[in-house]
């Protein structure tokens, strides 16, 4: 019920999209398409310049690694954009700028690319094949006349000796949201209101391990790999009956945290670390616990908005203090993968991976879910370091209007419709996870939990996109 605020902006873009819950009649292919590496290298005596490729070819992440010239500057536009250079260059003292660029052919028998520029002056184009870490020759171009030129390279010398390191797909893992704060009087006394409609059926406490056990299975019906469990720190109720849930934990299934950044127990950096520290060396060393690339990976709760109260609006100078929540956990031997809450690209360069708490508009989601799967898969080749990760959110509906406060939001599940659209969607973006929102989060209405109207409805059609996706790669 704490994440009204957060998601009110999303869901009132969705109730005004004039598509929302499209009809899906297709279905994801199951192909997850490569990603290659080049190196660029423009030299220009134009005032600016710029190479792009044109569809269905795509160039994903980019960074600069060389620039020589008067006044040059050399940038890659982002996703789907272009390198460009600027400067001033004469004949005798061109500008030149290198950059390392990762691309997909997303189906395209060649590349092909087209250069730009403004003013008068050459343009000389290079591109080779960095899949390795000797570059090899593919292209080498001079134009000279006209606004644009274009030029194709063909598709086995950009694929050759790759793909590009760390870019292969992870294995597929559906998750889910779940909240071990439940006491038996708070289906009683209004504590955690629901709507009138979501009946639980059999209202529990959080720590009976009757429950435990039950959700477990129920997890099992649905074809779930694991719970991410909100977490609020030491000594809070979720922390009390986590010991519980990870002591019958079945083989098999896995968990992670989700911290709850905006809780009272991570006000400074130091809060953070000192909290992590106890939650890693106590929770991390399960067997049951999530690894990536042998790391456990930990879950944040609206990262952006780090010391800040709930509700308050974006920490901006929120990626200093993880990097140095990074190095203060370095600093005392734990190396966890942070996945952060956002789609910003730049979070990546101190976040393992990105996830969302719930999803975006639904006409821009299937762009937004390629370009942010492929952007993580890219990043560590263009960039270095480990291997990045993108979990894509899904959620069968939502409503709060029986709570207090002026969210009053509502998304119809349409009988598992909406649901079924959310899946189509990730699935088809090629995410290294789906997480689900939510198993057990009642006052929000987004629970797949069995409640007396729709039972194990949700958890049925859960397990038939986790097979999908499975199936997918």
């Amino acid at each position: 019920m704490r994440r009204s605020a957060a998601l009110a902006t999303v869901l009132a873009m969705w109730l005004a999209s004039p598509d929302a819950a499209p009809a899906r009649r297709a279905s994801p292919q199951g192909h997850v398409p490569s990603i290659y590496r080049i190196r660029v290298v423009v030299s220009t005596a134009a005032p600016f310049a710029r190479v792009s490729l044109d569809d269905p070819a795509v160039m994903i992440e980019g960074r600069r690694t060389l620039s020589r010239g008067p006044g040059t500057v050399g940038v890659f536009d982002g996703f789907g954009g272009a390198v460009r250079v600027t400067g001033q260059g004469t004949g005798r003292r061109p500008s030149t700028a290198g950059f390392v660029v990762a691309v997909s052919p997303l189906g395209a028998r060649r590349l092909r690319f087209v250069s730009a520029r403004e003013g008068r002056g050459r343009i000389e184009v290079a591109v080779h094949n960095l899949n390795d870490t000797r570059p090899v020759p593919l292209a080498s171009v001079v134009h000279r006349r006209g606004a644009t030129h274009a030029f194709t390279v063909p598709l086995p010398k950009v694929t050759a000796r790759g793909p590009a390191p760390r870019t292969a797909p992870l294995p597929p893992k559906t998750l889910a949201f779940y909240y071990a704060w439940y006491r038996g009087s708070d289906w009683i006394d209004g504590s955690k209101p629901t709507a009138r409609y979501n009946v639980n059926p059999d209202p529990y406490d959080s720590a009976d391990p009757r429950v435990i056990d039950r959700h477990f299975a129920q997890a099992d019906v649905a074809k779930l790999d694991g719970f991410i469990v909100s977490w609020w720190g030491r000594d809070t109720p979720s922390d009390h009956n986590l010991p519980a849930l990870l002591a019958r934990v079945p083989k098999g299934f896995e968990i992670a945290l989700y911290l709850e950044v905006q809780g009272h127990r991570f006000r400074t950096p130091a809060d953070i670390i000192g909290e992590l520290d106890y939650a890693l060396d106590r929770y991390g060393s399960s067997p049951h616990y999530l690894r990536v690339g042998g790391r456990p990976v930990v879950y944040v709760y609206s990262s952006k908005a780090v010391l800040r109260g709930a509700g308050q609006a974006e920490n901006p100078d929120y990626r200093l203090v993880w990097h140095e929540v990074v190095r203060g956990l370095r600093a005392r031997g734990h190396r966890p993968v942070l996945i952060g809450d956002g789609t910003d690209p730049e979070d990546l360069s101190v976040f393992g991976g990105l996830h969302t708490y719930g999803t975006t508009l639904v006409s821009e989601e299937a762009e937004l879910e390629r370009r942010m799967a492929l952007t993580a898969r890219a990043y560590s080749a263009v960039h270095g370091g480990r291997r990045r990760i993108w979990a894509s959110s899904v959620f069968p509906g939502y409503d709060d209007r029986h709570m207090r406060g002026p969210s009053r939001q509502y998304v119809p599940r349409d009988g598992g419709a909406f649901y079924a659209a959310q899946w189509w969607t990730a699935v088809a973006g090629d995410p290294d996870q789906v997480v689900v929102v939510s198993f057990n989060e009642w006052p929000e209405t987004t629970n797949i939990e069995p409640n007396l109207e729709w039972q194990d409805h949700y958890l049925q059609l859960t397990a038939q996109w986790a097979s999908r996706y499975r199936r997918s790669r």
